[in-house]
């Protein structure tokens, strides 16, 4: 049949299409415009989430900021219950902030 033989012809015509480039963009000199301005929108994404901090309510900035780190601080101190407690959520805010900072 010539049903099968027209594939044929359409599979190897897609072969012998010439490859774009993997970035067209490279092409009409646009990269690095574009990624300037991507860094840039990300810069400014970062200013205006901080921006945003300090725009907020109290109770929305702790929420954000510090109420995740001392509700985990808090279970381990009730659960650990050291003699000093203060000294040891201190301690354990110091040790594991690194794991909230990314998320202010």
């Amino acid at each position: 049949m010539n049903v099968f033989r027209d594939h044929a012809d359409t599979d190897q015509s897609m072969e012998t299409h010439t490859p774009v480039s993997e970035n067209p963009h490279t092409d009409f000199s646009l990269t690095d415009p574009i990624q300037r301005m991507a860094e840039n929108e990300k810069m400014s994404g970062e200013k205006k989430q901080k921006v945003d901090l300090q725009a907020l309510p109290t109770r929305a900035y702790l929420d954000q900021t510090v109420v995740p780190i001392l509700l985990q601080g808090l279970s381990v101190l009730a659960k650990e219950r050291p003699p000093n407690p203060i000294e040891y959520l201190a301690a354990f805010l110091l040790k594991n902030k690194s794991q909230f900072d990314d998320r202010n």
